[in-house]
């Protein structure tokens, strides 16, 4: 019997993780851990619909915006530990590194917030202008509408809040005595 795709993911990330070996230090292969949990947690959302549920329901597609973000940071984060491992980067630059990475973790926090307010706009900003209450089909217009909206504020909220938790997670579990 063939393999799922869920199996041959963890297989590929078990391998990734033997191959990095006793070559790289503790550090790396924590990130590596948190960023093979991203993965696979990004394939399970996906393998339940949720990555299209989200493309559905933000319109905005500022959800899709936090998501790169993050997996860029996280990439970002990765280099960059992997770099001061193998001393290929001053201290000073890796300090830097480790500052941009906290602010891009505001930042998703920050999107997310944006989106609600965005969210809200669309749910609020036109619904009420062509209602009319004896009309159950503006009615039925408006809720969508309405619903919309919300869905926008609700899930940039929720995909910020997540990413900027796991972005944050990520620092700590990397370097704890930060």
């Amino acid at each position: 019997m063939a393999a799922s795709w869920h199996q041959r993911l963890i297989n590929t990330l078990v391998n990734a993780v033997r191959m990095l070996g006793e070559n790289m230090n503790r550090i790396v292969i924590r990130w590596w851990l948190v960023f093979c949990i991203s993965v696979l947690l990004c394939a399970i959302g996906f393998s339940f619909g949720l990555v299209n549920e989200l493309y559905q329901k933000d319109p905005t597609r500022i959800s899709f915006l936090i998501l790169i973000l993050y997996f860029c940071s996280t990439i970002y984060i990765g280099f960059s530990e992997w770099a001061i491992a193998k001393n290929k980067i001053s201290d000073e630059h890796y300090v830097n590194v480790r500052r941009i990475a906290w602010f891009i973790a505001e930042s998703l926090m920050a999107l997310g917030m944006i989106g609600t307010v965005i969210g809200f706009i669309l749910m609020l900003g036109s619904s009420f202008e062509s209602i009319d209450v004896s009309n159950t089909e503006t009615l039925k217009s408006t809720l969508t509408s309405m619903a919309i909206g919300m869905s926008t504020a609700l899930y940039t909220t929720v995909t910020g809040l997540i990413c900027s938790l796991w972005l944050k997670t990520t620092l700590v579990v990397v370097n704890p005595g930060e």
